[in-house]
């Protein structure tokens, strides 16, 4: 089974007129939401460090660090801006990859795009080729792999930044085997690192490693042309139970497109995924009830079998350990209602308040699995007084069969923006954006988001 060749000569054969336009539609919203928490985490710690370590380095200025006011060689500026896109745990998911599939490909799709001078169109076409290859793998790839730690976002995510950069550089069939032989070595990610600044590196690592590695195969770097299917290469190296499913890669490639259906979760909170069912089911009680921290007795929430397995902070003490922390987002949202970017700060996690409320909450995973594809929270919240309310969800709201609206994501894109951008600049990106596809070039994007001010407009 020649997996890896049959990509590449999918990638280099397929162009813009053989999207479906459903693929068209979902490309742009991934832009619109994934570059606006791109500009919001572009003032985290982690995206500023990250920077600062860029900005020291010497190379080629060619690609824009988003809302830092500097350019960068596009593998750094890939860097910066793949950490900024996951540095508030705010950016979208799917289950094809068990992970978030647009930091990896955005910040790759920025910097070579404003390199190579591509076009609104060649960045569609280059962003659901990389989505469409990490989400085809990542079926491959055993049940085992994030069980075992591996962070599927950083694994999966090299493999489709770099197949998205070998678009935009015109990469052919043999050089794009040898990009993707080389993406394999750089492929890494340990989920022991969610709640530290080394997570978001993790689409960081990704968006460069896939830039470096195309750059690497037009240079004539060698690297296995077979990497995906052979007995050490990656589907069975990243299936640590021996598990790899090699079967599933290729028979829908290209004809089921994983940007449409099972589709994109968009965040409506800005913490890990895994919570979200369980805060809207908790919210929804709240307003039923009315009940606040004074009268909630206990919380009791019931996930899927494996369900828990991101949660790796009961008791957290910082704002990224609180992220993924189902305990604390429980308790947090019976304190002060639906989780914004401010409950994620360290003082916000150590209130005392929290605190406390947080330790009377309870995880507990079900026998019962979840639907492939989808899960849910069943959450029970017992009153002072002994009465008791429950409410099971299935599909978050955001999630692909309860999708945000266009204008929800700009409301959300907004928000996360203005805490770089000036309003014009805002507005004239959510424009540019609206239309991508007849944008003429990709720096007629990033120069509005770089954080730099714009000219006036006439």
């Amino acid at each position: 089974m020649e997996i890896t060749r049959s990509i590449a000569e999918f990638v280099v054969r397929t162009s813009y007129a053989d999207l479906p336009t459903e693929t068209v539609t979902q490309t742009k919203r991934a832009v619109l939401d994934t570059l606006g928490v791109m500009i919001a985490g572009s003032t985290e710690p982690c995206a500023r460090i990250a920077a600062d370590v860029v900005r020291a380095d010497e190379g080629r200025a060619v690609a824009t660090v988003v809302g830092q006011g500097f350019s960068a060689p596009a593998r750094a500026a890939a860097l910066v801006n793949g950490t900024a896109a996951h540095a508030l745990d705010y950016d979208d998911v799917t289950t094809s990859m068990r992970g978030h599939p647009s930091p990896p490909l955005l910040p790759a799709l920025l910097a070579v795009g404003e390199e190579t001078g591509a076009s609104g169109r060649a960045m569609i076409e280059a962003f659901v080729l990389g989505f469409e290859v990490q989400c085809k793998v990542g079926r491959g790839l055993g049940p085992s792999h994030y069980p075992h730690g591996w962070h599927a976002t950083s694994t999966l995510g090299t493999l489709g930044a770099t197949v998205l950069a070998a678009k935009l550089y015109g990469l052919d069939v043999d050089t794009t085997r040898l990009a993707l032989g080389i993406a394999a070595s750089m492929s890494s990610g340990s989920r022991q690192n969610f709640g530290t600044m080394t997570k978001p590196l993790h689409p960081g690592l990704a968006a460069a490693s896939g830039v470096l590695a195309a750059k690497l195969a037009a240079g004539g770097f060698t690297a296995d042309e077979e990497i995906l299917e052979t007995p050490l290469g990656f589907l069975n190296l990243f299936s640590p139970a021996k598990d790899a499913r090699p079967e599933l890669v290729l028979p829908e490639l290209g004809t089921s497109w994983d940007i449409v259906s099972p589709g994109i979760g968009v965040k409506k909170y800005p913490c890990c995924y895994n919570t979200h069912r369980a805060l809207d089911a908790i919210l929804e009680l709240r307003d039923e009830r009315g009940f606040d921290e004074q009268t909630v007795e206990s919380i009791r929430v019931i996930v899927p079998k494996a369900g828990s397995q991101p949660l790796i902070h009961p008791r957290p003490t910082t704002g990224l350990e609180g992220k993924f922390s189902m305990h604390y987002c429980m308790a947090t949202a019976v304190i002060d209602g639906s989780p914004v970017l401010d409950t994620f700060l360290d003082s916000s996690v150590r209130r005392d308040g929290a605190q406390t409320l947080l330790r009377r909450v309870e995880m507990v995973e079900s026998e019962e699995s979840a639907p492939v594809g989808g899960g849910f929270a069943d959450v029970s919240v017992t009153l002072r007084g002994g009465d008791t309310v429950r409410k099971r969800i299935d599909e978050p709201r955001g999630g692909p069969e309860r999708p945000l609206s266009w204008d929800e994501l700009v409301v959300k894109f907004r928000d996360c923006a203005t805490r770089v951008l000036d309003g014009d600049s805002i507005e004239r990106s959510l424009a540019a954006i609206r239309s991508l596809e007849d944008l003429p070039r990709t720096s007629d994007l990033t120069r509005l988001v770089s954080g730099q001010r714009q000219p006036a407009t006439v």
